[in-house]
């Protein structure tokens, strides 16, 4: 088990874990993405897809993921933002350097990655309790709202339709392809994935699958409302 402890333990170590996790969850955003792009088709396929999901022991499996690399990630990322300041001192740095070129958007994006973070885990709390914590009421028919058994997709769209939940998942759908702009990137880099000729396909590569994560999720909650 030392291998664990010294992972934990040194910088590098908590940087390649806050990478294979980050990458991890967005894998899980593609699926995800995927799954629930089935909500503007007309016909049954998101229930039949939520359905096969939760019927399955690909839930499990996504819990479990979820319920390990969640928690690992922010942790990782809370510790080495601390590493970071700690190493800068109480004066900081008058310059930050980097070797590699970077635009105003993705300066932005990194500096603002762990309080964007923060507030995602808020965001990810509520549609936790809206939709898996509520999956039990809507599968029996209580979930209110005129929801019949097991019709997510009513569930979905009632709960979007509301003014004040509609903007908090519009706008935090903009958020996640915003922390992924630059944590995609990032996770390359914990790595050691630095290369003149390829660095720059992973920074475009990553700056575009953030933007079709981000309005993939922010299309539907803006597709309800304007139903």
């Amino acid at each position: 088990m030392s291998w664990l402890v010294k992972t934990f333990t040194s910088h590098t170590g908590r940087k390649l874990l806050a990478g294979i996790t980050g990458l991890g969850l967005v894998l899980f955003l593609v699926m995800h993405l995927i799954g629930n792009l089935q909500l503007f088709s007309s016909s049954s396929a998101f229930n039949e897809y939520a359905h096969s999901l939760h019927s399955g022991f690909l839930i499990v499996l996504a819990d479990v993921g979820l319920l390990i690399a969640f928690p690992l990630h922010i942790g990782m990322v809370v510790w080495l933002a601390i590493d970071n300041k700690k190493a800068r001192g109480a004066q900081g740095y008058k310059v930050a350097n980097t070797k590699q070129k970077r635009n105003l958007a993705a300066v932005l994006a990194s500096k603002s990655t762990l309080y964007g973070g923060l507030v995602l885990l808020f965001f990810v709390a509520i549609h936790v309790w809206h939709f898996r914590l509520q999956h039990e009421s809507i599968a029996n028919g209580t979930f209110g709202g005129g929801v019949g058994p097991g019709d997510l997709k009513s569930a979905v769209i009632a709960t979007l339709s509301k003014p004040h939940w509609g903007a908090l998942y519009a706008i935090g759908s903009l958020l996640t392809g915003w922390h992924l702009f630059h944590g995609i990137q990032a996770a390359f880099r914990s790595f050691g994935a630095y290369h003149p000729r390829y660095t720059p396909i992973i920074v475009k590569g990553g700056g575009a699958l953030a933007t079709i994560i981000g309005l993939g999720f922010t299309s539907m909650p803006i597709w309800v409302l304007l139903r």
